[in-house]
């Protein structure tokens, strides 16, 4: 698995969009992970991940992750990155801690979801 960014994205704007693909070969990804909310001066930031929904359950979320943390620490030399999970994504919370996030607080009724307010946890991963 490889994650690819377009050419002209990079981190000092802010936020990066990496596609993630099975091989070389392909030409469609299976996934993407954004860093956002770049904070130069504190070397940190947000985490956000997707997979297609048909390729979900075969490790490429664990995968994306593992390459995000390896490139943040040799290319962007980030400190810490974190990620806001609704309290009611199971699989994304696993997911994290699989991965090494710890859980670091909770916030009330951040996010409406179908006309309700759920918690959101909020996840850290130290690099360095």
């Amino acid at each position: 698995m490889k994650l690819k960014s377009l050419p002209e994205s990079s981190l000092s704007s802010g936020a990066i969009t990496f596609y993630a693909f099975a091989n070389d070969a392909d030409t469609e990804p299976v996934g993407s992970v954004e860093l956002y909310n770049y904070d130069p001066l504190n070397r940190r930031a947000a985490v956000g991940i997707a997979v297609a929904t048909g390729e979900r359950r075969k490790g490429y979320a664990s995968q994306m992750l593992a390459e995000l943390s390896t490139l943040c620490t040799s290319t962007f030399s980030l400190h810490q990155l974190y990620c806001d999970v609704a309290v009611t994504n199971a699989a994304s919370i696993a997911l994290f801690e699989k991965n090494g996030y710890k859980i670091c607080g909770q916030m009330q009724e951040w996010v409406e979801i179908g006309y309700k307010w759920i918690d959101v946890i909020r996840m850290q991963k130290i690099l360095s």
